[in-house]
């Protein structure tokens, strides 16, 4: 299912979340988000680059990773969800079967956070290197910088919400607070990040 669902095409992508399917949702969507921007931000430092390319190519080459790493995130987090959905429909007639049921789901929805939490930990990898390559961009290339960060931010916001909500149900406490605290400096002062991308770039419009 992974390989079949980055592989699709834009239109075969968006109906497939128009479906009534459940995969993919929003956690894919999220970091296919991630992906779009961080190949926003690696085009226009590969325009940068064209004056001096040993600059910059440090640079270009973490955000290709970063692309690279939203994509598989976009499968991971289809999968995620398939094993929750697995575990769902798993029998639960006798107390044994409750148990084994009760174990996959809690094992199934600790993954389910995971998989997002990783995604909110690249998204804000991606607005950090949408704010560093902002001063870089080439005039006619400044809006796709700020179109980059919004949508690393869009990315880790819609992160965290799977994984808040995959939290909700997970009964490991410890879990839980490791969890909400990563998650938390992953988003600490993003919103404030992306405001400076943007009141950069519209200073720049505006000339």
């Amino acid at each position: 299912m992974s390989e079949r669902l980055v592989d699709r095409t834009l239109r075969e992508f968006s109906d497939d979340l128009a479906s009534e399917r459940p995969v993919p949702g929003g956690g894919s969507a999220a970091a296919y988000a991630g992906a779009l921007g961080a190949g926003l931000c690696a085009m226009v430092l590969r325009i940068a680059a064209k004056k001096d390319p040993d600059a910059f190519a440090a640079r270009v080459a973490e955000l290709d990773n970063l692309r690279s790493d939203f994509l598989r995130l976009v499968a991971d987090d289809g999968d995620a969800f398939t094993r929750v959905s697995e575990a769902m429909k798993m029998p639960r007639k006798s107390d044994e079967e409750k148990a084994l049921r009760k174990q996959r789901m809690q094992a199934a929805l600790l993954g389910a956070s995971r998989v997002p939490l990783e995604v909110a930990k690249t998204a804000r990898r991606l607005l950090d290197t949408a704010e560093a390559a902002m001063s870089d961009a080439p005039a006619m290339a400044v809006s796709d910088v700020g179109v980059g960060a919004l949508m690393a931010e869009s990315a880790l916001h819609g992160a965290a919400m799977n994984v808040m909500i995959n939290l909700a149900s997970l009964d490991d406490v410890g879990q839980v607070k490791a969890l909400s605290e990563e998650l938390d400096r992953a988003l600490e002062g993003s919103e404030q990040q992306r405001a400076r991308v943007v009141k950069f770039v519209e200073s720049r419009i505006a000339r």
